[in-house]
């Protein structure tokens, strides 16, 4: 005789898996506690090797000897604007437009896409 499965729960199979998974939490307890009772002095990790300090003057004078990398000298930003910045009539110096050509350029590409936006009744 073989039961097939039906629609509701099946409380004997339920009540096994229930009774199997009490015995191992019970083992691992008792295994846990026995652990416990017998478990010496715990080892502790061995000592890093200390790294002798001839090593460290010998890195220390190889990277004295390494030729630096040549910076860039900057110009003097001061006497760069001072010669870029016109005088206005009355002797204070106007703010620096170096790109008034290219701004200007741009506002015209960005009309023509405001009107094409405008010809499409996008805006």
């Amino acid at each position: 005789n073989m039961k097939l499965g039906g629609l509701g729960p099946d409380y004997e199979t339920i009540k096994e898996k229930k009774q199997k998974l009490k015995l191992q939490k019970e083992y691992s307890r008792q295994i846990k506690e026995y652990n416990m009772k017998n478990i010496t002095v715990v080892q502790r990790l061995p000592a890093k090797p200390q790294v002798s300090s001839v090593s460290r003057q010998k890195a220390l004078e190889y990277a004295k000897k390494i030729p630096r990398p040549k910076t860039f000298i900057a110009r003097q930003p001061d006497q760069e604007v001072k010669e870029v910045l016109p005088q206005a009539p009355n002797g204070t110096s106007l703010p620096p437009i170096p790109s008034l050509e290219s701004l200007w350029d741009r506002h015209k590409k960005e009309k023509e896409f405001v009107a094409a936006f405008k010809a499409l009744r996008i805006l």
